[in-house]
């Protein structure tokens, strides 16, 4: 049996240090438990690149057992854009400045809590809160990535 080729995801928010690398660091390991071959990858509509991820979300990571992980914010661009199978946005705000800027792409770009099939679609921003406002924000991405993933392994079977 031949393995499926990797699939590239990119999740994308405004700054790239906070929901769009937890997102992606979590996407990385539950695929990994699952069998999937995903790769994942994040950016940000206005990053100040270079920035190193933000304290809370390490934090948030780390009580997952992600540790260690190097990121320093991107800021999206075509290739990017060109190189992803699915981009999944923080927020509809994302989503349409994504879509504004890159429209031949629309039809890949989609908001992560929707493609999941749950409410409440955006992730708020937890920049500059405390951990436990991190907490919050990483259970939204997690759970709509456990949804996603397992719609994925269901439709694989």
């Amino acid at each position: 049996m031949i393995a499926p080729a990797p699939r590239k995801f990119l999740f994308v928010c405004t700054g790239n240090i906070c929901r769009s690398p937890v997102a992606q660091f979590l996407a990385e390991r539950l695929a990994e438990e699952a069998g999937l071959p995903w790769r994942t990858a994040s950016a940000g509509v206005a990053a100040e690149v270079g920035w190193a991820m933000e304290a809370g979300a390490v934090r948030a990571l780390a009580a997952r057992g992600i540790v260690n992980k190097s990121h320093a914010a991107r800021q999206l661009d075509a290739a990017m854009m060109d190189e992803a199978h699915e981009i999944y946005a923080l927020t509809r705000a994302h989503r349409d400045t994504i879509v504004s800027r890159f429209p031949k792409q629309a039809s890949k770009v989609a908001v992560l809590r929707e493609a999941a099939g749950l409410p409440g679609p955006d992730v708020f921003d937890p920049y500059g809160m405390n951990d436990a406002a991190y907490e919050r924000c990483t259970n939204l991405i997690e759970e709509a990535l456990n949804a996603i993933i397992q719609r994925t392994t269901h439709a694989n079977r």
